[in-house]
């Protein structure tokens, strides 16, 4: 048996666990002299509510002490019996039931002022009694509550929530002289028999845990209610295996207890309590009970079996079981080596292997020995490239280093990332160089950066650069992302390219959802720092669909940020920003495996299309053995890549073509060539849409399509060439007037189908009487979906508590009024709401243009459809 199987209790765990006679005796309070004159001070605040409640005193026995407890309010020094002084207790308690420090006061003034005044034999029976008494408020037929008071039933454990005041009492029993206590077991064992309710024998069982034997009965009856408070209790009385099984058998896990209790069980129980230990965590994860978790996940890390580790290593992907993990590994490395690589080669998670390969670093010597063979791949590290010469390294690395520079944190293991390649070489920077740059990035800020930095980045190659600074991202986030790393985020700001950007964007729009808001944002910065069209294309897209605020809010900051540097408009820069995905001018991308090649389009739906040597595929081949190595896994991932960025591409940009129609945006001829006919996908687009050509008064002067070649044609399919000043915008249906007909027939002919409801789209108008009011009756006392309204928020409506609103010139603002009303997507909020009102704020519904009238109306139908 090495050390790192060997059981010992730390030290601190005693000074946790509850007292235990013979075992643990740290937790009993001095019990102050004048504790009964404490008492009778703190009575005189309460003792007009709690002797209200005695004015009506139930029947037989219980009544009379009722009674008594009339009196003992008055004077806690007097005589009374211990049901009496129960009485008061939990009356007292209850009245204080949400007054927690004051609570704890009177409870420690109650039990001192028992054990001074009338010794611990009356103190124990007295909390035994305190278990059984129930306090209720209850409507009298005056209408008024009032508090009842009754013993309960006695095969009901009664006990709701943990009792500190018998805890308190259990501490100072644990240290008394051994007559005193002789005489307290004595007596709770003729309670257990009389009263002998299940009440009375948990409490005494409870009470002096060292009666095993009273365990032993307990554990082996059956009882009323298994799972209560009061049975589960007794956790803290098992010292053996075998009681552990029945506890759990008869009672099930404790799904909460204090933390003394569960120091008690591995204290007392020793590392066969692991089961029930894992069986409390998991309730506490799943109700995210941090100080919970934190303890349990502690307490696992120094037990010294597979069981715990595994327990821990099964749960690695909770922060504060990392946490625990990273003790435990470095507690038992051996066991940790061993564990860790079979968990790592059974399912290869990127967390499980970057923790053995963490370990691995610190341990070495252990590989060979403890490691499993199928796991030692894992940790072999990959073809690397020659160290450069220290004299062709940049300056900044080559020099004295500072005394106080910063060093990696833990969780980043250097000899772990990517190399750093130079330039034009076959060689990279040695491993002490690229940590000497780590601690250039820790120094760097966003507004101050390390003079070295942009020494080494000029230096070095920059996909290898991209590739590194992400490597220390991915270690960050699968470490949980540790506080005081921020300068993570900063080092892809100042390394990144187009893949940093693509990899970021899902943590980017995940992290406000857990708890990451202020990270998401400065990932925003960072993209805008990248910059370049995919970087770029992500904001914006962003701006427009997050339903986070803060995430939008600084989307938007950035979009706006870099149109004033271009010079641009918002719509402008939009233009600009769409990627061309790699596409050529004619809409095609071309990939090398090697001996294949592929050729991927678009086809009418604006999805990839691929094909090779003239036959279309259903979808693109992985690489095969007789591919080339090095090119067709870059194809593979390239098309990847571009079929994932297509659709938020063609996603985006039919919403922002629809609101180009529907809001009257316009381009002058030269900038809709260049920015969008031209454009490979933008393009593609055009073609399924028909344009109309404006006057300097907003009056149409003719329409057009877009032909496959590029040229314009017209209704009768003519060409058509525009002049250079003239506008054009996407038509709207009510554009068109007669023409509209002709185009239906058009597109029908050539088969082109639109992205979205041009010549189908309906057109709806005011009734007389809604264009001359302010109000909208038709759409009263129908139903909305409440999700439909959240969607409505990328149309240009504001959301409100029970409004939805939009604004149409500066002083006109329609506004919907519904109820229950919106909470922001809470559990508790209705699924429906009622539309109230439709208002029109600021003048009539007449007011509003033909165009803005229609497209309201579909909106609030399609809402209440």
């Amino acid at each position: 048996m090495t050390t790192e199987d060997e059981w010992s209790v730390p030290a601190q765990w005693r000074a946790k666990a509850e007292p235990f006679r013979g075992r643990n005796t740290v937790g009993a309070r001095e019990i102050p002299a004048d504790a009964t004159g404490r008492l009778a001070a703190l009575l005189g605040r309460y003792s007009p509510r709690v002797r209200s409640w005695l004015e009506v005193p139930p029947e037989g026995e219980f009544g009379a002490a009722v009674v008594a407890a009339t009196g003992y309010i008055q004077a806690p020094d007097a005589p009374i019996t211990p049901l009496a002084a129960a009485v008061v207790w939990a009356l007292a308690d209850y009245d204080l039931r949400h007054r927690e420090s004051e609570r704890i006061e009177m409870r420690d003034h109650f039990l001192d002022s028992w054990i001074q005044r009338h010794g611990p034999v009356f103190a124990a029976e007295t909390v035994v009694w305190s278990r059984g008494i129930v306090v209720d408020r209850r409507r009298s037929s005056e209408g008024w509550l009032a508090a009842v008071l009754e013993l309960a039933a006695p095969d009901d454990p009664n006990l709701i929530g943990f009792d500190y005041l018998a805890q308190s009492l259990r501490a100072h029993l644990a240290s008394v002289p051994d007559d005193e206590y002789q005489a307290v077991v004595q007596r709770l064992s003729e309670l257990r028999e009389d009263p002998g309710t299940v009440w009375a024998r948990l409490a005494c069982t409870y009470l002096v845990p060292d009666q095993q034997e009273w365990l032993d009965t307990d554990l082996a009856a059956d009882g009323r209610n298994p799972r209560s408070r009061a049975r589960t209790m007794l956790s803290s009385c098992l010292t053996t295996g075998a009681q552990l099984d029945r506890f759990l058998e008869v009672t099930g896990p404790p799904v909460y207890s204090p933390d003394s209790q569960k120091f008690s069980m591995l204290t007392q129980v020793g590392p066969a309590a692991v089961p029930m230990i894992l069986q409390q965590f998991d309730w506490a994860a799943g109700n995210n009970w941090t100080a919970d978790i934190k303890t349990l996940s502690g307490m696992l890390s120094h037990v010294p079996t597979d069981a715990a580790y595994q327990a821990l290593l099964n749960r690695i992907d909770n922060k504060h079981v990392a946490a625990a993990l990273d003790k435990a590994s470095a507690r038992y490395p051996r066991r940790a080596m061993r564990l860790l690589s079979r968990q790592a080669a059974e399912l290869a998670t990127p967390l499980v292997v970057r923790t053995l390969r963490l370990h691995a670093a610190a341990y070495p010597d252990l590989i060979a020995e403890y490691a499993v063979v199928q796991a030692l791949p894992l940790l072999e590290i990959n073809k690397r490239l020659p160290d450069a010469d220290t004299a062709a390294l940049p300056p900044a690395l080559t020099g004295a280093p500072p005394k106080k520079a910063p060093k990696p944190p833990k969780w980043l293991v250097p000899t772990l990332l990517p190399q750093l390649r130079l330039r034009e070489t076959d060689t990279a920077l040695p491993d002490i160089a690229a940590t000497r740059f780590i601690t250039m990035l820790i120094a760097s800020a966003a507004d101050d950066d390390h003079p070295g930095v942009a020494e080494v980045i000029a230096a070095v190659e920059p996909a290898a650069l991209a590739e590194f600074t992400w490597a220390i991202f991915d270690a960050w986030q699968l470490a949980a992302y540790p506080a005081k790393n921020g300068w993570v985020l900063h080092a892809l700001a100042l390394t990144g390219n187009d893949d940093t950007a693509r990899r970021l964007v899902p943590y980017i729009t995940a992290w406000p959802g857990k708890s990451g808001s202020a990270r998401a944002v400065e990932g925003l910065r960072v993209l805008a720092a990248i910059g370049g069209e995919i970087a770029l294309m992500h904001l914006h897209s962003i701006a427009g669909k997050t339903k986070y605020d803060s995430l939008r809010t600084e989307a938007e900051k950035q979009v706006a940020a870099i149109a004033e540097r271009l010079g641009l408009g918002e719509e402008e820069l939009a233009d600009r920003v769409v990627p061309h995905l790699g596409l050529s001018p004619d809409s095609t991308l071309r990939l090398n495996y090697g001996p294949r090649e592929f050729e991927v389009g678009l086809d009418h739906e604006l999805r990839p299309s691929i094909s090779a040597g003239g036959r279309s595929l259903h979808s693109m081949p992985k690489p095969a053995a007789a591919d080339d190595p090095e090119l067709a896994p870059v194809a593979y991932q390239s098309f990847r890549d571009f079929a994932k960025e297509l659709k938020t591409v063609t996603t985006d940009q039919l919403r922002r073509f629809e609101a180009a129609m529907v809001d009257g945006r316009r381009w002058r001829a030269p900038a809709q060539r260049a920015m969008i006919i031209e454009h490979p996908v933008l393009g593609q687009l055009a073609r399924r849409l028909v344009w109309a050509i404006f006057a300097a008064d907003g009056t149409v002067s003719g329409s057009f399509r877009v032909d496959q070649d590029g040229t314009l044609a017209d209704s009768e399919d003519e060409r058509l060439e525009l002049p250079v000043d003239a506008l054009v915008g996407i038509a709207h249906p009510l554009h068109l007037g007669d023409d509209l007909t002709r185009w239906r027939e058009v597109f029908t002919d050539y088969e082109l189908l639109q992205p979205f409801e041009q010549l189908e789209r309906p057109v709806y108008r005011f009734t007389p009487q809604e264009a001359a009011g302010k109000e909208l009756p038709r759409f009263v006392d129908r139903k909305v979906p409440t999700g439909k309204l959240y969607g409505l928020r990328q149309r240009g409506w504001e959301l409100g508590y029970s409004t939805l609103s939009h604004r149409f010139g500066v002083n006109r603002q329609v506004v919907v009024n519904v109820s229950p009303g919106i909470h922001g997507g809470y559990s508790y909020e209705a699924e429906e709401q009622l539309i109230v009102s439709v208002l029109c704020e600021g003048g009539e519904f007449g007011e509003l243009d033909a165009l803005t009238a229609s497209e309201l109306l579909r909106q609030l139908e399609r809402l209440a459809a």
